[in-house]
């Protein structure tokens, strides 16, 4: 049991595991301690496994929250920028096409000035 919980410990600390994996995990292993511990004493085994369980929600989960936060604002800011990219990249075509026509208008201009 105790190696058991000690994988469920152990994969709340991989990658980005769901919600509540760091507050099962520690409940598990709290649990498996007190009852190793004290000799399978219900009482302590309840005991280590709200211990445990505080003690990996406080951890593992509170980290994990932080990462999907973390990825959150940065998915939020490249967002942004490509938004940024996309008018700068839309301002500079429409100048250019505002310059494009006004250098026709003074060639049509000059064309009539010349009587053509």
């Amino acid at each position: 049991m105790l190696a058991a919980a000690f994988g469920l410990a152990v994969a709340g600390c991989e990658g980005d595991s769901g919600p509540g994996v760091g507050t099962v995990g520690g409940a598990a292993l709290g649990a498996g301690a007190g009852r190793a511990i004290f000799g399978g004493s219900t009482s302590a085994m309840l005991i280590g496994g709200a211990v445990g369980g505080l003690a990996g929600n406080a951890t593992l989960d509170r980290q994990a929250q932080d990462r999907r936060q973390q990825q959150a604002e940065v998915t939020r800011d490249r967002e942004m920028q490509r938004q940024l990219d996309f008018e700068r990249q839309r301002a500079l075509q429409q100048a250019e096409t505002q310059r494009e026509i006004e250098e026709r208008r003074r060639f049509d201009e000059w064309q009539r000035s010349q009587g053509r």
